[in-house]
C-alpha cells in the first residue's frame, strides 16, 4: 500500500507567475535540496513524456519523467533509474502543484489572495519487502521523505521569491514557513 507525504508553502506571487517558472524542468537545481545537476533528456521540454536526469549530491543520478501535466496548475513525475524505481523505492511519484492561496494560509485580506498562491509538493511511494518495508517506513523513512517534501516546497517558494538558488543552510529558517 503506497504512502503519501505532503507539504505546502505560501508565496506572494500569482499562480500564473509561478507556473511560468515551474514548467521549466531545468530549474530543479535551484530548489531541490541536494540536486546539483539537471538535464532534460527528451525532445519534449514540458508535458507528458518530458524527462530529465537529476544528479543528487548524495544519491547520484535519477530519471524523472512527467506522467501528468495540468497546464497552469502542476505536474506529476515518476522517479526511476532506467525502467526500475530508484532505491529504496518499489514505486515513487512526485507531484508539484500550484493552488490559490487559502485565506487561512495568510493574514492578508481575502482581496489580496489573487496575488498569492500556495505551492504544494507530495511524494507517493511504496517501499519493497512488504510488512518489513512498512515497518522500516514507519520507524524512520517516512520522516526522511516528509522532510524532503517540506524542504522542496519551502525552497521552491523561496526560489520564486528571490529568483536565486536556495542554499541548504537556509532550510531551517524556511521550514518555519511550511503550511
Amino acid at each position: 500500500m503506497p504512502t503519501k507525504v505532503h507539504a505546502a508553502a505560501s508565496i506572494e506571487l500569482p499562480i500564473e507567475a509561478c507556473w511560468q517558472s515551474l514548467r521549466d524542468l531545468t530549474r530543479a537545481t535551484s530548489y531541490v535540496p541536494g540536486v546539483v545537476k539537471t538535464v532534460v533528456t527528451t525532445d519534449r521540454k514540458e508535458g507528458v513524456g518530458a524527462s530529465r536526469v537529476v544528479t543528487h549530491r548524495q544519491f547520484g543520478e535519477m530519471n524523472e519523467t512527467v506522467i501528468a501535466w495540468d497546464e497552469g496548475e502542476g505536474f506529476t513525475i515518476r522517479l526511476h533509474k532506467g525502467d526500475a524505481p530508484p532505491r529504496p523505492f518499489k514505486e515513487a511519484i512526485f507531484r508539484y502543484e500550484l493552488r490559490p492561496a487559502s485565506s487561512s494560509s495568510s493574514t492578508a485580506s481575502p482581496s489580496s489572495t489573487a496575488s498569492r498562491c500556495e505551492i504544494h509538493t507530495s511524494l507517493t511511494y511504496e517501499l519493497p519487502f512488504g510488512v518489513l518495508g512498512r515497518m522500516i517506513d514507519a520507524l524512520f523513512m517516512h520522516r526522511i521523505f516528509r522532510r524532503n517534501v517540506i524542504d522542496t516546497a519551502v525552497s521552491l517558494a523561496e526560489h520564486y521569491r528571490t529568483g536565486e538558488p536556495v542554499p541548504e543552510s537556509a532550510l531551517p529558517r524556511l521550514r518555519e514557513n511550511a503550511l
